[in-house]
């Protein structure tokens, strides 16, 4: 017998086996490792392969996402490029799927991820959550809500049968993936069988479209039906909410997990740092419309369970392809 080649395929099974149980993937896609148990990709262990950039690209999708004023943000890659000694610029992303693509490609370093979108995110991008807006007192989230306009002849969710309701975009949260859960969990009723789908685009255009009457009714997030209020885009009242969830967590950021890890802390201490003064400098503001003025670590695997248990009622599988 050949006891070399024995030797040697037994080395080789050995390696294999002590490979697989040094890098632990959970639900991440097989490139990643989870050693420490939090349900995101750890940083690379060799050196060479952390991304360590001259100029960071800070990105998210202005009309899917929780964002910020132009001073605000402005303010913040300033705070960012203080504390890391970084040049910071900012992308604005178009779709959520081009933004993961970036992340993913390692031309994304610092990101704001819409709710939905985080557990596609981390687990096929290697996108790294650290942080969620939050109000003055540390409270923070948004709820869905069903909206309709005034004797639509909608006065429950079961009034949806038969109906064309409208969607934001695939990935939203509150804009699609929660109330398809909700409509067949609770509700016993099936996109394309009882009801039929349309979607807008965001948030802004499935309110317009309900108050010009061109849809019965529209999913939402309560951010955005209590901004066009305050901010007179439609008239105070122009449509009626019929349904309100329990509250979600809020846009997530965080960065590649490819940063160099001394970076990336450095990026975490500039974010729950920050605190938006205005133009002005005199008292701390909401650096956002939804009145938001603050930001708060966010825990992925704890805050965003309600987001991957609705992933699964929706047979949403993170399969990264």
């Amino acid at each position: 017998m050949n006891f070399r080649w024995l030797h040697l395929l037994l080395l080789s099974f050995l390696t294999q086996f002590a490979t697989g149980a040094e890098c632990p993937h959970g639900e991440l896609s097989q490139q990643f490792c989870d050693r420490d148990g939090d349900m995101m990709a750890d940083a690379p262990t060799d050196p060479k392969q952390w991304l360590d950039p001259y100029t960071l690209v800070f990105g998210n999708t202005p009309k899917h996402s929780f964002v910020f004023s132009k001073g605000a943000q402005k303010a913040l890659m300033a705070h960012i490029e203080k504390v890391t000694g970084k040049r910071v610029v900012f992308f604005p992303y178009q779709t959520n799927s081009a933004e993961l693509e970036a992340m993913r490609s390692g031309m994304l370093h610092i990101a704001g991820m819409n709710t939905g979108s985080v557990p596609t995110a981390v687990n096929c991008a290697g996108f790294h959550l650290f942080a969620m807006t939050a109000y003055n007192d540390s409270t923070y989230g948004y709820t869905m809500q069903m909206i309709t306009y005034p004797y639509s002849g909608i006065t429950s969710i079961y009034d949806i049968r038969d109906q064309t309701v409208l969607f934001t975009n695939s990935s939203s949260n509150s804009g699609h993936k929660a109330p398809v859960a909700l409509l067949k969990e609770r509700f016993g009723m099936q996109d394309g069988i009882d009801y039929q789908s349309r979607f807008s685009g965001n948030h802004n255009n499935s309110i317009k479209k309900v108050v010009d009457k061109s849809y019965k009714a529209a999913f939402v997030a309560s951010g955005f039906t209590q901004s066009a209020l305050a901010q007179h885009m439609v008239p105070k009242d122009a449509f009626r909410i019929i349904y309100e969830s329990d509250s979600f967590p809020t846009t997530g950021y965080g960065y590649s997990h490819r940063l160099k890890p001394a970076l990336a802390k450095k990026i975490e201490k500039a974010f729950l740092t920050f605190v938006w003064r205005g133009e002005d400098q005199s008292e701390a503001k909401s650096f956002n419309k939804f009145g938001e003025n603050r930001f708060i670590p966010a825990d992925y695997k704890e805050k965003w369970k309600i987001i991957r248990d609705i992933d699964r009622a929706n047979q949403i599988t993170y399969d990264c392809r």
